[in-house]
């Protein structure tokens, strides 16, 4: 490994976290999305996105430049897609309170998220295995889910979302596979959280329902982009 374990370890203590552990608490707390989904307010949108602004705080404060006041934008792309795709992703977040009415917008928003993450990512190991291997999962995953749809539109959305997260996955993995670090590692388990979140989400609206399914979406989802962003901490 290119950085000891020790040094990730203490990284990870960062009090730079503090917020997002607190804020997330403060979600479950306030809204409780154990049983059922949460009320369709205001509010509950704005304290779901909060954990997720604290990680685009945290990635921006260990993005490793020292002005920070002057240039709020960090230099490194790796660091300025991420926090992009952390920033469609909040916005994601909040049109999905209103499940109903704003899932395709939400739906789009994630896409656009997974876009930028694809950027951060790069153009990942060439020639790597991991490429057949999350391509067939994704094909996989589209058509069971896309049995339970009956619009061709949604059908459509489903298609490219689940060819952006699956490429995101793979992406994510070939890095880790390249460079064997434990942030890309922390950044390939984020990305497999993000998937399974998102798999929960189909499942439970176009499949059958799951018991608990918001709170299990919510952990896996916070998780996921918790790993994406301890993943920025490479260098």
């Amino acid at each position: 490994m290119e950085i000891k374990q020790e040094e990730i370890i203490e990284r990870l203590k960062n009090i730079y976290l503090i917020p997002f552990y607190l804020l997330s608490v403060v979600y479950f707390v306030l809204y409780q999305p154990f049983w059922n989904y949460p009320e369709e307010t205001f509010s509950a949108a704005f304290f779901k996105v909060l954990p997720i602004f604290a990680l685009i705080v945290f990635v921006r404060l260990n993005a490793g430049d020292s002005d920070i006041l002057q240039n709020p934008v960090p230099r490194k792309d790796f660091h300025k897609f991420t926090i992009l795709g952390l920033l469609f992703s909040s916005i994601g977040d909040a049109c999905l309170i209103a499940r109903e009415t704003m899932f395709i917008p939400g739906m789009i928003f994630f896409s656009i998220a997974h876009a930028w993450y694809l950027y951060a990512l790069g153009t990942g190991q060439k020639g790597s295995r991991l490429q057949s291997l999350f391509y067939l999962g994704g094909t996989g995953t589209f058509l069971f889910l896309a049995g339970g749809i009956d619009n061709i539109f949604m059908q459509f959305l489903l298609l490219i979302y689940t060819i952006l997260i699956f490429t995101v996955a793979w992406r994510a993995a070939a890095r880790f596979e390249q460079e064997q670090t434990y942030p890309a590692l922390l950044g390939f388990v984020g990305i497999l959280l993000f998937t399974f979140s998102d798999f929960l989400i189909g499942i439970n609206k176009w499949k059958f329902y799951i018991p608990f399914s918001e709170f299990l979406v919510m952990i896996t989802y916070y998780g996921g982009q918790l790993g994406v962003a301890l993943g920025t901490l490479r260098k």
